[in-house]
């Protein structure tokens, strides 16, 4: 009987289907695809793959409507819960902006979570130049669905352009963040696989990602040569994932696997966790995989996932019967460390401002994909 692998890679959309597309050929036996759309011609051939909305959309996509997209998830539930049933961890790719991805993602996600699965979620965020629709749309069904998964990472199409020089092709830019979202998968995959030297299992990974809404890091870097486990460590410190608008830079636990090849010892592990948690935080408890690979001789990589509590809003209340030198219980908390406000702000939920068709509240050097001299 075939084994159902420990995680599902799920693309959601024709821009969730098309990453995973390229993602899933380097992938391990742990992990399984799935490609999921209304837009029949997004589904490819060969692969497992779930047509939603075949009644409502005909075979066609939503046109952008996001109410037609979770329409078109609704029905297809039943069909949906069969493919995710078993899998230990669902981790949704999808773009958001549109009808598919904004309309069923979070629906996905919810059915995802009711199998017992912990649900980590990739988003890609429209350019600051498609237009104050489509960023409303995503950042509407960003809250949305990060309320959903047990993990939320933006990746905002905005950085890839940083990431190659200015004459790089359009397939380049994508190249890199496939680079980032496939190097984390690959270490949450591989720490669950048999004949790691130091393993974990799902409940170590649902552990740090405990609770729906948390706030989520993420990062991947490789490293080659002499004290190859420490330059990953350092480029996952640096990776733009976790560096983008509204991301989260500092974590209670963090979930690190370093691999590498024969050569790696477990004092080059035990180093390259000692420089994430340095960076990124990891006081609370932090989960150490690590694994040698004949096929990373001379490399290393580190792949790093971190969640925090999120912050309960308090009741908005007056100071009546303060005392001094002791707290106010009634007092008003300012939700620091809400969802919402480590991806657009504290006051994400305001109209986007928009000048001459660009959204003036997205940083100048990222709309107009400037790259930063190193060191920022």
């Amino acid at each position: 009987m075939e084994r159902t692998p420990s995680i599902l890679l799920l693309g959601l959309g024709g821009a969730g289907c098309s990453m995973v597309s390229r993602l899933s050929s380097g992938l391990t036996s742990e992990v399984g695809a799935l490609f999921v759309d209304t837009d029949e011609r997004s589904l490819p051939a060969g692969r497992v793959t779930l047509q939603l909305g075949r009644q409502q959309t005909r075979g066609m996509g939503t046109g952008g409507e996001v109410g037609s997209g979770l329409a078109a998830a609704e029905s297809e539930e039943a069909a949906l819960r069969r493919a995710l049933a078993g899998a230990h961890v669902v981790v949704l790719v999808t773009g958001l902006g549109g009808g598919t991805g904004s309309g069923a993602a979070p629906f996905i996600a919810a059915c995802a979570s009711d199998t017992g699965a912990t649900v980590l979620c990739f988003a890609t965020m429209p350019f600051s130049h498609e237009g104050e629709r489509r960023q409303r749309e995503a950042d509407q069904a960003a809250t949305v669905l990060a309320g959903r998964c047990h993990g939320f990472i933006a990746v905002h199409n905005d950085l890839l352009l940083q990431q190659v020089p200015a004459d790089a092709p359009m397939p380049d830019a994508f190249a890199a963040a496939d680079a980032w979202v496939g190097g984390a998968i690959r270490g949450i995959a591989a720490a669950f696989a048999p004949g790691a030297l130091v393993s974990a299992d799902p409940s170590a990974l649902r552990s740090i990602l405990s609770t729906r809404g948390s706030p989520t890091l993420c990062a991947f870097g490789a490293g080659e040569g002499q004290g190859a486990a420490m330059k990953a460590a350092r480029a996952a410190a640096d990776c733009p994932l976790a560096h983008g608008p509204g991301a989260v830079t500092k974590v209670a636990s963090l979930f690190v696997h370093v691999s590498g090849g024969l050569e790696l010892t477990s004092t080059d592990a035990f180093e390259a966790v000692a420089a994430v948690r340095a960076k990124f935080g990891g006081e609370t408890s932090t989960v150490l995989c690590a694994r040698t690979d004949p096929a990373l001789a001379g490399r290393a990589e580190v792949s790093v996932l971190g969640a925090s509590l999120p912050v309960p809003r308090a009741p908005a209340k007056g100071r009546k019967g303060a005392k001094s030198g002791k707290g106010d219980e009634s007092q008003t908390v300012f939700p620091f460390a809400t969802d919402e406000a480590v991806r657009r702000g504290f006051f994400g939920g305001a109209p986007l401002t928009i000048v001459d068709g660009q959204d003036i509240d997205v940083p100048t050097y990222i709309r107009r994909a400037v790259r930063l001299p190193s060191g920022y």
